[in-house]
């Protein structure tokens, strides 16, 4: 009974979607109301916390008020901040304040169904929060549902989110404060319309290797398996796209962590992870942090 449901269900959104998908560019408000209706923007109903790893080599995390997250003054330490999949709810989501903010993709909800200056709008508006946010340096990639971010082309994508240190695809960053080498790439895999950068080239060893992070949009076992037998070991694997793997896991010398906001219903009610990383020897001092 409970299979046939599902199986039910997923036919009639593969339904709907296949309907939609003919009528694009949907009408603004039918857009609004269709986002209105998927996306909650409801805050987490026991307040806002975060998930707070303060010793990677470890891998413990654990859930803290957002008031109650310790502060950060030894410089001797790195604060990184992760979020993935705000699907345009990144209003709702309270940042902490760190060294480096990294955000792994699904800025927007369904661009693909919607008009573009839609779209574009969005991301401004994405822009003007990120660069409220209290941390340094911040780092984006795109994720399956930011078609408008990919037409625009890396450049023009870059130029539109003027308030990130770095926009990625499947290309590397040397931090100029934190002195990170960060690589970052939106491939994803899935079979729903949302579909930007599925066709992309996938993650290779040779692209990562020698980062001390690694960003993806998705991170599945086998692409886990296959980089780390061939030699990837970042200090720190941050992605999110798979809304119910949120959380964090050491696996030999790497921290995977998925920090995707949204949890299953498309509710922003799961937090940020923060993760003290200790700075490497070769890696420059920061100024001295602002106490709090």
């Amino acid at each position: 009974m409970d299979m046939e449901f599902w199986r039910c269900k997923r036919r009639c959104k593969r339904l709907v979607f296949s309907l939609l998908e003919k009528m694009t560019p949907l009408p603004s408000w039918l857009w609004e109301f269709y986002l209105g209706f998927r996306v909650s923007s409801e805050p987490p109903p026991d307040g806002a916390k975060v998930d707070y790893v303060p010793l990677p080599s470890n891998g413990l995390v654990t859930r803290l008020p957002f008031s109650e997250l310790p502060p950060l003054r030894s410089e001797d330490v790195l604060r990184i901040v992760i979020v993935s999949d705000t699907h345009e709810r990144h209003r709702q989501v309270m940042v902490p304040e760190g060294d480096v903010l990294l955000h792994c993709g699904d800025i927007l909800m369904s661009s693909s169904l919607c008009r573009a200056d839609r779209s574009l709008e969005a991301l401004r508006d994405f822009n003007r929060w990120l660069g409220c946010q209290p941390c340094r340096e911040k780092v984006v990639i795109g994720g399956n549902h930011d078609f408008g971010l990919e037409q625009l082309g890396p450049s023009f994508g870059s130029a539109l989110l003027s308030e990130a240190s770095a926009l990625l695809q499947d290309s590397s960053v040397v931090l100029p404060v934190s002195g990170l080498k960060i690589y970052g790439n939106a491939y994803s895999e899935g079979s729903s319309h949302n579909r930007a950068w599925q066709a992309s080239s996938q993650v290779t060893a040779e692209a990562c290797q020698g980062s001390d992070i690694v960003m993806t949009h998705q991170l599945n076992t086998s692409m886990q398996d296959k980089l780390q037998a061939a030699g990837v070991r970042p200090r720190l694997w941050a992605s999110g796209h798979d809304h119910d793997q949120h959380g964090v896991n050491l696996r030999g010398f790497t921290l995977f962590v998925n920090a995707a906001i949204h949890d299953d219903k498309y509710r922003p009610w799961q937090p940020p992870v923060v993760i003290d990383l200790p700075r490497k020897v070769d890696q420059p001092r920061a100024e001295s942090r602002k106490p709090s």
